[in-house]
């Protein structure tokens, strides 16, 4: 049993997607195997999430992780050294407990969840089995439809619109490969689109590997996204979301939401979901309202048959699915491990919603670190949407050819969402 042990873990500092530094982990066993992994962390993040450690100073402007590293080495692997590699939820038991604090400010969440997913790593490869059956089963047969995010808009990007991102949804496609042909297809008439529809300058790269908002008002961007569908050739087979991300939006002083075309009381702002969802085929709504109105959430819930989505309204916690399961606020939940910290809570609040008959989509991070496996975690819960990020930028497309990788090994046990349940979240 001792080449299951933990023998050695190291800490280092490298880039992430963006040029920013970010912690890499090496776990090491007894017999020299190793799993390594780096947490990403989101450009827009709710104020709900797991803590992110950082040194301060002048050094990558605040940024380094120097300090992590010396935690690893001084802290963490003192604590785990001699600890099963297979043992997930005994390791990140003992990390949560070695940390102490609700929002794992004493550590960090990058670096507890950064330590945890590099033991997943280690135990998948003790295993010999891929990381979403070490960690799901081997039962696990369900891939994602995928939802690509061709226009960029929000705080954070160079496109103006309010919300921050507008994702084309493929259906009908036998297969995950087929569905991304398809998204790949409008992207790339998407361009030519923009120019047509809103001029020359208006096309511009967008924060998020997309395309930039060309307009302000979301209905002007949704026209241009299905323009693009139909120029495609495939008028009538996709469908949309949004994730609005609207707690950038929201004054909590005046208690209104700053539209680009006016401020709307919350009231007024669930009467704009409904009008929008009825207006456009939009299948789902993510963070429709700020991250603590749960209530408002349950409003729209209730008023719509799309399927409302939680992300920094849940920040894959638990606890606060278990206040949104008891309101209704929501149907759906992103699944982001980096916001709770350890592989093992992600994991038990993604199969406690869905035990309540919410859906899982995980979601790539804007920040996105090497090797991150979001793709495979969200095979371990069965997710059957996810959010893919566009079909450009290498860290993004790595995890799309990691699921097409995967559905090749499935071969015909592989299976996707039908297009008729998706259609059930339309309010066209």
């Amino acid at each position: 049993m001792d080449q299951w042990r933990i023998s050695d873990i190291l800490a280092r500092e490298v880039l992430n997607n963006k040029g920013c530094p970010v912690l890499e982990v090496d776990v090491v066993s007894a017999d020299g195997r190793c799993g390594r992994a780096s947490a990403s962390f989101g450009i827009s993040a709710g104020s709900h999430e797991a803590a992110i450690l950082r040194d301060g100073g002048a050094r990558y402007g605040g940024m380094g992780v120097r300090t992590p590293m010396r935690l690893v080495r001084e802290r963490i692997l003192p604590l785990l050294k001699g600890m099963d590699s297979r043992d997930q939820r005994g390791v990140d038991a003992a990390l949560i407990a070695l940390d102490g604090t609700p929002d794992k400010s004493a550590l960090g969440g990058n670096t507890l969840c950064s330590v945890s997913l590099a033991v997943a790593k280690l135990g998948a490869r003790q295993m010999d089995l891929p990381l979403y059956k070490h960690l799901g089963g081997a039962l696990c047969h369900a891939l994602p439809l995928p939802l690509l995010n061709l226009i960029n808009g929000g705080p954070y990007s160079a496109g103006p619109a309010d919300f921050q991102e507008f994702h084309a949804v493929p259906l009908g496609a036998p297969n995950f490969a087929e569905a991304m042909r398809m998204g790949v297809e409008v992207s790339l008439r998407l361009p030519e689109v923009i120019r047509k529809r809103h001029g020359a300058d208006a096309y511009r790269p967008g924060h998020l590997g997309g395309i930039g908002a060309p307009a302000a008002d979301p209905r002007a961007v949704l026209d241009t996204l299905l323009a693009a569908v139909e120029d495609a050739g495939y008028g009538g087979r996709f469908v949309l979301s949004l994730d609005c991300a609207t707690s950038h939006l929201f004054d909590r002083e005046a208690n209104v939401y700053a539209m680009s075309f006016g401020r709307l009381s919350p009231e007024e702002m669930v009467d704009y979901f409904a009008a929008l969802v009825r207006d456009y085929p939009i299948f789902m709504l993510e963070d429709p309202l700020h991250e603590d109105d749960f209530e408002g959430f349950a409003r729209l819930n209730a008023k719509v048959a799309t399927l409302i989505c939680g992300d920094d309204l849940f920040v894959t916690n638990i606890e606060r699915l278990r206040r949104g399961a008891a309101l209704n606020s929501a149907g759906a939940m992103i699944f982001k491990p980096n916001m709770i910290g350890t592989v093992t809570e992600a994991l038990d609040a993604a199969r406690y919603a869905m035990a309540q008959g919410m859906e899982v989509i995980p979601s790539l991070r804007a920040a996105t670190s090497p090797g991150d496996p979001t793709a495979e975690l969200g095979m371990a819960v069965s997710a059957r949407l996810m959010k893919v990020g566009a079909p450009q930028t290498g860290e993004r497309t790595r995890q799309q050819n990691t699921l097409m990788r995967i559905e090749e090994s499935l071969g015909a046990a592989a299976a996707m969402i039908g297009e008729e349940e998706v259609r059930r979240w339309l309010s066209v």
